[in-house]
């Protein structure tokens, strides 16, 4: 290990160092009070990671890579992007539209094209300096450092502290953390194999379809993420079967073996912990709603994400949960709680669902699966006709 670091050059080094500086100053300086939140984001970021820019630009002296058929791969990321891009907007005709929040007015989309546009930019060409610098055997761990720092740098992970709950750890890290790193993983592998032109169109290609667009789907923060995983692995998946037939993957067949393992280990640990969570091995489950008796909040055919409830006392009235009953599943909102007139002290819930007449028998607090954390409309419909024609027969 010691050996593979001192093989680093000390200007990958120094970069490396520059890159830390740059990422943390923006936030240290608002939590000191120098400048306000507005401010570290439009002025002090893009500052600080321009200047970061340029002085890997100084560190690299001329230096390039020698990857073939650069353009080609642009072009498919590229289409990718656009592909992903058209079926994102076209769900919100199923979720609806809301309003985008950074694209309000012309000034406000023009401000953030020039802000986020050059601090993207810079950040894509200081991560190709560094892997450019390290050379090819070192690219795959040294990336990982790197691809985390500028995770950090993207989510800020300070605001950690601003969460108050377990339930908002959670949303924060699927929300935010897990799509930064695969993102960020995913750009280290496009400046190793396919090079910048195919960073920046990947890089600027999120920002655009983040402020451009006036209105944007309806989804919660659960599809948010898993949207933004989904595109990050069907871009490393296009692109890495792409290259097969190149002559840069015969020529380079030792390293093509090692980096295309380490990926595709990564891309299958990713679908293990996605499988892992649809079949509720953790606090999380997805399962398809059956009736619409919770209209409008959430109708058959919807897909809700439910969290197992380990203190019966973290039910509170208002709450929408999932319970068993006559060998049924049930998810209905929580409309009283009672306490058990025997010696154990257990709590009585009675529910109804909001589109009934009437209220359902009371459930026991030993029938209660989970709390109902977000729900996504349609795509569990699937799921619900292999039901009906299963029951048919």
């Amino acid at each position: 290990m010691f050996q593979k670091l001192f093989a680093i050059k000390s200007s990958a080094w120094e970069l490396l160092i520059i890159v830390v500086v740059a990422a943390i100053c923006p936030r240290l300086m608002w939590q000191g009070g120098i400048i306000d939140s507005h401010d570290a984001l439009y002025v002090a970021q893009p500052l600080f990671t321009g200047l970061a820019a340029i002085g890997a630009h100084i560190i690299l002296r001329g230096q390039r890579d020698r990857l073939r058929h650069k353009s080609d791969k642009a072009f498919v990321v590229g289409s990718v992007i656009s592909v992903w891009f058209v079926i994102y907007f076209l769900t919100g005709l199923v979720v609806t539209f809301v309003h985008n929040a950074v694209a309000s007015s012309i000034e406000t989309i023009l401000l953030n094209i020039c802000v986020f546009g050059i601090t993207a930019a810079a950040i894509e060409y200081i991560r190709y300096s560094l892997l450019l610098l390290v050379g090819r055997r070192n690219a795959l761990w040294f990336g990982i450092i790197v691809s985390l720092i500028l995770a950090m740098q993207q989510i800020a992970l300070l605001q950690i502290g601003d969460t108050s709950s377990a339930v908002e750890v959670v949303k924060f890290l699927i929300t935010f953390v897990v799509p930064a790193i695969i993102n960020n993983m995913l750009l280290g592998y496009l400046s190793t194999t396919v090079g910048l032109s195919s960073q920046l169109v990947y890089g600027l290609g999120i920002v655009a379809a983040t402020i451009l667009p006036p209105i944007i789907p309806k989804y919660d923060w659960y599809m948010t993420s898993m949207s933004s995983i989904i595109l990050a692995m069907a871009v490393y998946v296009i692109v890495d079967r792409s290259n097969v037939d190149t002559d840069e993957i015969r020529s380079r067949h030792h390293y093509r073996r090692h980096s295309r393992f380490a990926f595709d280990a990564m891309f299958g640990l990713i679908m293990i912990a996605l499988i892992l969570f649809m079949t509720g091995a953790f606090t999380y489950k997805p399962v398809v709603i059956m009736s619409n008796s919770m209209l409008p909040v959430f109708s058959r055919g919807s897909m809700v994400v439910v969290q197992q409830v380990r203190n019966p006392m973290d039910i509170n009235i208002g709450d929408i949960i999932q319970y068993e009953a006559d060998k049924k599943t049930i998810t209905h909102r929580v409309v009283a709680i009672d306490t058990a007139e025997d010696d154990s002290g257990d709590r009585i819930f009675t529910t109804k669902g909001d589109n009934n007449p009437s209220r359902d028998p009371p459930v026991a607090q030993s029938h209660i699966i989970g709390i109902i954390r977000s729900s996504v409309p349609f795509i569990g419909y699937p799921t619900v006709w292999l039901r009906e024609i299963s029951q048919k027969h």
